[in-house]
């Protein structure tokens, strides 16, 4: 492997000093798509001649970097990475953006009378303009997820625009919940939302296969299977008439209860657990005993507070947000679920704004996705820690009071699948990928 990398790398320089001459301007946009995808880590459609020639020419276009940083940026275009610092791959990122993605403002003037987008227009008291995407979330504002939103993404993609893309969020379920998004992006009052693990559901049934009761372990895990299903996830929301700008995450969930600690598998049976999540979760609950109550979320805290229910399963930040950590009084940390979350936008519109648009956000989103779930992860961690600091009691089952409490669940995993929400052919594929995960990891630790 150290070998192959190395080639790589001595490849790329050789390309800086390859005698003729490939302006960025020459190459296509079709190329400069290829080579982003390439850089995102989807599988390659570029051959070993296609990527010389590209890296070439963005190389060349690097006209404010050193030898030294040349040769840096040679090793960024090939993917070899590895040894890189964050800081290094965020700048070697920005000078790819910079240099064959971002909009000039020549380029930018051409755009000023869209078709299909010009309520969306917004014009500027000194004449700049920009288009105005409408997006609505349940997230607090300021708030975890919603925080690295405004600081990361709603930044990023302005920038890599050149300020022609903006996205403008309605916080804090102002909109409605998941259900009344979709509902007003499908009437056209929105043009996009950023959706729970339920409401990744709604718009792509297919989801569930990443929300099955006790699919992953651990974050890695997580992160091996978006690495190989990645474009897959993006062709399922596609299908449904979506396109996934960000693919976030609720975090692992945990379980919540104010009467009965759940610190065994029967305990499910004794407590009045509420369902907001929708139908798969309302089928877990059932494997696992309990009498779920089907609850939309702007009721959810009432229902808690007045006692019609004593227990629900979501991610700590939204116990921490809506102020439930004084009301419940235990948590079980278990991985009992994992809960993907995501930025949506209709293909409608998607389809409507430029293509150069379309290639920069994608580029820039994807390279930003894995630190936004670190950063959520983080906010979730704080969040359990203080409530356990406020005085919330952690329970858990033993081993193997878990794997009964599997036993109970994993039957769901094949009735979706009958059900038509991901085939029994992809089912076989995640099983089988996290089975060879597992072994690769358990022989590398011996």
């Amino acid at each position: 492997m150290k070998c192959n990398n190395l080639i790589k790398l001595l490849c790329m320089c050789l390309v800086v000093f390859f005698i003729g001459s490939t302006s960025v301007f020459a190459l296509t946009l079709q190329e400069k798509a290829k080579y982003a995808k390439f850089l995102t880590g989807y599988a390659s459609e570029l051959s070993p001649q296609e990527k010389e020639k590209i890296a070439k020419a963005l190389i060349e276009s690097a006209t404010g970097l050193s030898a030294q940083e040349k040769a840096k940026y040679a090793k960024f275009l090939a993917g070899s990475t590895s040894d890189f610092t964050p800081q290094e791959k965020e700048k070697y990122s920005n000078v790819f953006i910079e240099t064959a993605l971002m909009i000039s403002p020549q380029d930018k003037a051409k755009y000023a009378n869209l078709p299909g987008v010009q309520n969306l227009k917004k014009v500027k008291p000194n004449g700049e303009f920009l288009y105005v995407v409408k997006m609505g979330t349940l997230a607090p504002k300021g708030v975890g997820w919603a925080a690295i939103i405004e600081t990361i993404v709603n930044r990023g993609i302005l920038k890599v625009t050149s300020g022609l893309i903006y996205l403008n969020w309605y916080y804090g379920g102002t909109m409605g919940d998941d259900q009344d998004l979709l509902a007003k992006m499908r009437n056209q009052q929105l043009q996009g939302g950023g959706f729970s693990g339920q409401g990744m559901l709604w718009a792509c049934p297919e989801m569930a296969l990443m929300e099955l009761p006790f699919m992953f372990e651990s974050y890695d895990e997580v992160e091996y299977i978006y690495s190989k299903l990645r474009p897959r996830i993006n062709q399922w929301f596609e299908r449904h008439g979506y396109h996934l700008v960000l693919l976030a995450e609720q975090d692992f969930d945990q379980v919540y209860s104010t009467k009965i600690p759940i610190k065994t598998p029967d305990d499910f049976r004794n407590s009045r657990v509420l369902t907001w999540y929708g139908l798969l979760e309302e089928k877990v609950l059932k494997a696992a005993g309990a009498s779920p109550l089907p609850i939309r979320v702007p009721e959810v805290a009432a229902s808690i507070r007045t006692g019609v229910c004593d227990a629900f399963i979501s991610p700590s930040i939204w116990a921490v947000g809506t102020q439930m950590y004084s009301v419940m009084k235990y948590v079980n940390p278990m991985h009992i679920r994992y809960s993907p979350a995501g930025g949506v936008i209709t293909m409608q519109t998607w389809n409507l704004l430029p293509e150069e648009t379309r290639v920069a956000i994608d580029y820039y989103v994807m390279s930003i996705e894995k630190d936004f779930r670190r950063q959520v992860r983080e906010s979730n961690e704080k969040c359990l820690k203080a409530m356990y600091k406020y005085g919330m009691k952690e329970v858990k089952m033993t081993p193997a009071e878990i794997d009964l409490l599997k036993k109970r669940l994993m039957p769901v995993w094949d009735e979706f699948a009958a059900k038509g929400y991901y085939t029994k052919a992809e089912l076989a594929e995640v099983k089988a990928l996290l089975a060879e995960y597992r072994a690769k990891n358990k022989k590398n630790n011996r």
